[in-house]
């Protein structure tokens, strides 16, 4: 296995994106597994009033691969440099799970570009506790006979949303779809205890979104906020209390409602 090498700097090649809208810049960073499709219900409501990119990241959907031997700053610098590519102004910043680490690493690298930043049930808390959920594998392995559709949605409900009947057919296809063309493993990085540390020069103001019932998020949700409030007493919170950890597809109004109101607050746009 070839070393790590920790010098190298993140290749130049375009990020697959999908923009919608017109107005100010806001960028999206889709969760662990997913792609720009994570955003899909909240698109309409953001792009009314925001130019939205909505990245692909490095070894997920239409992106390129993100070879091993590179290190994790390669990965956050080939983030940060395309999205100060695409956007043509100020960026509003939000990243849901492990695109809420990316977005926390590359946030001081988009300097004083970056206009505000939301962090949507986000990683990098550490390796989290043992997790009251069970998993079904979605491919086969040694000769076992596995029904996907029926593993992955049933995986939803243990993982993404509080009320599997959230995981409809369309979610399930979705998911799958973005699942077989995932390629980083994403834990490399969602799994570090780096989050106060990413977000020390941080000085834009900054939004902390969860789903109440998130049980990816341990302890809790509110253990969490918590710990955030101890270090950023002047962030917003806001928890959706019936949501699990894909908040922003099983609640849409209510989490865009809560984005728009904060991004309201940074650019005097109406909510």
């Amino acid at each position: 296995m070839a070393q790590q090498q920790t010098d190298m700097v993140a290749p130049v090649r375009p990020l697959a994106r999908h923009i919608e809208g017109q107005g100010p810049e806001l960028v999206l960073l889709h969760g662990g597994f997913g792609s720009w499709t994570h955003w899909k219900r909240n698109l309409p409501a953001l792009a009314a009033g925001y130019r939205v990119i909505a990245f692909d990241l490095p070894g997920f959907g239409d992106s390129p691969d993100f070879p091993e031997t590179l290190s994790d700053e390669a990965y956050f610098d080939w983030v940060a440099e395309a999205a100060l590519t695409a956007a043509r102004g100020p960026i509003h910043l939000v990243g849901f799970s492990f695109g809420g680490s990316i977005a926390a690493a590359v946030a001081p690298l988009l300097g004083d570009r970056l206009a505000s930043l939301t962090l949507v049930a986000p990683g990098s808390f550490g390796k989290p506790a043992p997790r009251d959920v069970t998993v079904k594998p979605i491919r086969a392995r040694e000769g076992q006979v596995i029904d996907p559709i029926e593993n992955a949605r049933h995986n939803l409900g243990q993982i993404m949303f509080a009320d599997i009947a959230s995981a409809d057919p369309e979610t399930v296809e979705l998911h799958l779809h973005n699942i077989n063309r995932g390629r980083f493993a994403s834990r490399r990085l969602s799994w570090q205890d780096r989050i106060e540390s990413d977000l020390a020069s941080v000085h834009c103001p900054i939004q902390f979104i969860w789903g109440g019932a998130d049980r990816m998020a341990t302890p809790s949700p509110y253990a969490r906020v918590e710990r955030m409030r101890a270090v950023f007493p002047n962030a917003r919170f806001d928890i959706v209390e019936s949501a699990g950890h894909w908040v922003q597809y099983e609640f849409p109004e209510a989490f865009d409602a809560a984005l728009l109101s904060f991004l309201a607050s940074t650019t005097g746009a109406s909510a």
